[in-house]
């Protein structure tokens, strides 16, 4: 089970770092809609939701739970 988070872990901090989203100013929501937090980088129980009115390099971080 440790192996499976370790995995996860790195596969949200790559997504996190590598994969650049441009946040479009016109939408009318934002991060705080969903409850979430514009971080540089996701906590492990939290997903990354996209820019969404976040600054640029952050990702809005929702949490969730199984």
């Amino acid at each position: 089970l440790n192996a499976h988070c370790d995995l996860l872990l790195l596969l949200q901090f790559y997504l996190c770092c590598c994969v650049n989203i441009e946040a479009d100013t016109s939408l009318p929501w934002g991060c705080s809609n969903y409850d979430g937090t514009c971080r540089i980088l996701c906590l492990p129980h939290e997903i990354p939701f996209g820019a969404l009115g976040c600054t640029k390099g952050s990702v809005c971080c929702v949490k969730f739970s199984l």
